[in-house]
């Protein structure tokens, strides 16, 4: 249990390190953000009311999919999250300058990028919850056999898409993070999980983990 939860809580402080990077970088926000910001134009509702209904419409999706009861306490991993992020926003990044050029800033971007991938790819072997976003990938890898890789690109393109109709703030950055993301959770995923079966002979994820 203890190492369960050292890797749940080390995999998310580094998803949320990537996140806020991301949002330092100010070169373009991730695909699902994008919903909650056209959500927030189209509705008139704020953009933390606007997450939520993202969140919950997502566990029901991702209910429908596994054909399971709806995973409602996927909000753990949220909060845990969502407090990290405040952590690496308040004490290190607002103590920061925000980058003045071009190149800085997409640096920022593409470690924020892998951080993200690296804290998903560690988190999601812990078997404890995962955010709704997380939860939706493993469900279309689990129950298609599709990559992670694949199943990632499924669900930030869906995303992206939804957030350009609605009038979201999608970019060039909102697309690699689509394209290119799950590369990194596939990856660094396999082998936390090749680290953990033979170290501890531990179980994690249901997930067949083929690169396409």
């Amino acid at each position: 249990m203890g190492k369960r939860i050292t890797v749940y809580l080390v995999g998310l402080a580094i998803n949320a390190l990537g996140i806020a990077l991301i949002i330092f970088s100010a070169v373009g926000a991730g695909a699902w953000d994008t919903v909650a910001i056209g959500l927030n134009h189209s509705l008139g509702l704020t953009i933390g009311i606007c997450t939520v209904i993202i969140q919950v419409f997502v566990v029901v999706i991702t209910g429908l999919i596994e054909r399971k009861r709806l995973q409602y306490e996927s909000i753990i991993a949220i909060i845990i999250r969502s407090a990290f992020l405040d952590a690496w926003i308040f004490l290190v990044f607002n103590q920061m300058e925000q980058p003045i050029s071009l190149g800085l800033e997409w640096l920022y971007f593409i470690g924020g990028m892998a951080a993200m991938g690296i804290g998903i790819g560690i988190y999601v072997e812990a078997r404890f919850p995962k955010s709704p976003i997380d939860g939706l990938m493993l469900a279309l890898h689990n129950e298609f056999n599709w990559s992670i890789n694949y199943s990632r690109i499924i669900v930030e393109l869906s995303g992206a898409l939804i957030g350009f109709i609605l009038g979201g703030p999608v970019g060039l950055g909102t697309l690699i993070i689509a394209l290119f993301v799950g590369k990194i959770i596939q990856m660094v995923n396999m082998k936390v999980k090749k680290g953990l079966n033979l170290e501890y002979g531990y179980k994690g994820t249901d997930t067949v983990s083929q690169i396409k």
